[in-house]
C-alpha cells in the first residue's frame, strides 16, 4: 500500500492533474469532496489511462468523471482480497480508507513488487 496519497478537487483541471502526476510520479488520482467535518467523499478516480484518451487540458475532473469507477477498502483487507477485487472489477486501483479518511491506495504495482520481493527472498525463480 501506497501511503502518500495525492488527492484533487473536481475544479482542478486536466492540465494540472496531469502536472502532478508527472511529478510525483503517480498513476491514478482520487477526485473528493472534504465535508464540513472533515470526511472525505471520493467523486471518482483518474488515472493515466484516462488522460491519455483526454486532449484537452482546460477540462476539469468532475467533467470527466465517471461514477462508479472507484473501489474503498479498509485497511484490514488481506493482499489477496484486495487481489481478487482488483481482478473481479478489472481495476488497477483501491483507495484505502478509514473512518472516512484516506490512508492510503493499493496499485496492480505494489502486487508485482510483492511477488518480486517474495521471490528475492525465497531465492526462487518460479517460471510462470
Amino acid at each position: 500500500m501506497t501511503t502518500s496519497v495525492i488527492t484533487v478537487k473536481g475544479n482542478t483541471s486536466v492540465g494540472e492533474i496531469r502536472a502532478l502526476m508527472s511529478r510525483e510520479g503517480f498513476h491514478a488520482l482520487p477526485i473528493v469532496k472534504t465535508m464540513p467535518n472533515g470526511d472525505v467523499t471520493i467523486r471518482g478516480i483518474i488515472t493515466a489511462t484516462d488522460l491519455c484518451k483526454i486532449m484537452d487540458d482546460i477540462l476539469t475532473a468532475e467533467q470527466i468523471l465517471k461514477p462508479g469507477r472507484v473501489h474503498v477498502i479498509p485497511p484490514n483487507t488481506n493482499a489477496q482480497s484486495a487481489a481478487k477485487n482488483m481482478l473481479k472489477h478489472k481495476i488497477h486501483h483501491l483507495v484505502v480508507m478509514e473512518d472516512g479518511k484516506i490512508i492510503g491506495m493499493v496499485s496492480s504495482q505494489d502486487f508485482v513488487t510483492l511477488v518480486a520481493n517474495y521471490a528475492l527472498d525465497t531465492k526462487t525463480d518460479t517460471v510462470i
